[in-house]
Parts: structure tokens; C-alpha cells; sequence
């Protein structure tokens, strides 16, 4: 395996990537070297580089397409495992696109590790796209849950309502219904959303109190890639039964 990028037209090593700028980002999901949803990745990168930094990516689809694929190619990963691939656009109008590590899963799915979740008082994100602020921020909420005993931290605003961020939308059950704070227009958002109605269940769109943890039946949060289900939140244990439904049906799926 030899993970690479592509560099405004040059092929290097992953490792010796830089990105020293502020970016926008969207992680696309990729499976025996073919990008999923790459055009609606494309349209998001769009407009938040245009509310950002003032401009926009030109490449299209089908020049990202054949970019992704022969990356993914000549890096060896493989074509039994879901690899993802990251596309960012810098201030400076670089553009790049990264092959990281092969998952385990085959097309969506559910990570067997489940999340301790904790509680952590955040801003709501004002973009759908990650960006280099964002990316950063995630990692430091999650770094400060730690020393709570927990691994994932479960945003909650001034007012203790639950926080659904785009490249990360977290959904809870209760009752026979999905619930999640936040309607998203990104990619992630959207796997999550079709995979419900497959089911044949509910999704409803309402503000979550913090207290409201306490009484839910499951609860996760999805990326790109596929589900984390969480294990407990607040001391309270959660199962992951219909949570799993809900992976099965996951785009894509070979």
C-alpha cells in the first residue's frame, strides 16, 4: 500500500502533503476505485469555497473521477475495502485530492466499536463543508471528553439542545422514531436520510434537550464512511439493534 495525492496536476506521496492555507474539504467515499456521490461532494465544495474564500473549483466530475480513480489505483489499497478520499480547496486556489487508509467495511457500515459519549458546550458550525477550522475543533472536543472517560464528544448549545454538524449528523431513537436537530445539505446528511425511508421509518426534524439523553433507546452519528453507534451517554446505556438496520441499506452497497 502507498498512499498518494494529487496536487494541482503532481502525484506525491501522501505523507508529504502540506497544507499550510485554511481549506474547504469533503471526504468522498470510494469502492473498487469508483467515487459515490461525487457530484453533489463537487457542489458543496463549491459553494462554501465561494462563501469563504470568494471563488470556486472549476474541475468537474468527470475530470475528478479520473483523478480519484487511478490515485486510488496506484495506491494499492486494493478493491475489497472502502477507501476514502479527501478533496480540498485551499485559499490559494490549490487543489488537491488525498487517498487515506482503506476501512474495514465494504460499502457503508457499522464500525463494531461503539462510543462512550460526554457531554461538551459548542457553537453550532456555520459551514456544510469540514474546513481546516473545523477539522481542528473536532479533534480538540474530542480530546476533552477524555479525561471524563469518554471518546466522542456530544455537542450541546448554550441552551443544552443537541448540535448535528453536517459531515458528522448524530440521530437518535426513541419510541419507533429517528430524531436528529438538524436538516443538512451534505452528502453525509443525505446517506443517513434515504437509508431511514428504506426501512420504512421516520425521521423527524426537533430541537433535543440535553436532558432528553437520558430517556433515548439508540443513538449515532454517521460520516462518509459508514455509522458509529454509541455505547452510552450520561451513564445511560444505549442499544444499537434498529441502528444496524439502518447500516445494512447504506449507500453504497455492492
Amino acid at each position: 500500500m502507498r498512499l498518494l495525492a494529487w496536487v494541482d496536476g503532481r502525484v506525491v506521496e501522501a505523507s508529504e502533503l502540506r497544507l499550510p492555507r485554511p481549506y474547504v474539504m469533503q471526504r468522498i467515499h470510494t469502492l473498487e476505485g469508483v467515487a459515490y456521490n461525487l457530484e453533489a461532494h463537487i457542489d458543496v465544495l463549491r459553494r462554501e469555497s465561494e462563501n469563504k474564500f470568494g471563488f470556486a473549483s472549476v474541475i468537474g466530475v468527470k475530470d475528478a473521477e479520473r483523478i480519484i480513480s487511478r490515485l486510488v489505483e496506484l495506491s494499492f489499497v486494493g478493491g475489497r475495502f472502502s477507501v476514502p478520499v479527501v478533496m480540498r480547496l485551499d485559499s490559494s486556489a490549490s487543489l488537491s485530492f488525498e487517498v487515506e487508509s482503506p476501512t474495514f467495511g465494504c460499502g457503508g457500515y457499522m464500525r463494531a466499536k461503539r462510543d462512550i459519549g460526554v457531554v461538551l458546550a459548542m457553537n453550532a458550525p456555520t459551514s456544510v463543508a469540514q474546513t481546516s477550522a473545523s477539522v481542528a475543533l473536532d479533534e480538540m472536543a474530542n480530546c476533552q471528553v477524555k479525561m471524563h472517560g469518554g471518546n466522542s464528544a456530544v455537542w450541546v448549545d448554550a441552551e443544552g439542545n443537541l448540535i448535528s454538524r453536517p459531515w458528522c449528523p448524530i440521530f437518535v431513537y426513541y419510541k419507533g422514531a429517528w430524531f436528529t436537530p438538524s436538516e443538512h445539505e451534505s452528502v453525509e446528511y443525505g446517506v443517513v436520510a434515504r437509508a431511514i425511508e428504506k426501512v420504512g421509518q421516520r425521521l423527524l426534524v426537533r430541537d433535543i434537550p440535553e436532558w432528553a439523553l437520558e430517556l433515548i433507546d439508540e443513538m449515532f452519528v454517521a460520516d462518509i464512511m459508514g455509522i458509529t453507534s454509541y455505547a452510552s451517554i450520561k451513564n445511560h446505556r444505549l442499544l444499537s439493534s434498529v441502528t444496524t438496520r439502518i447500516a445494512t441499506v447504506m449507500e453504497p452497497k455492492i
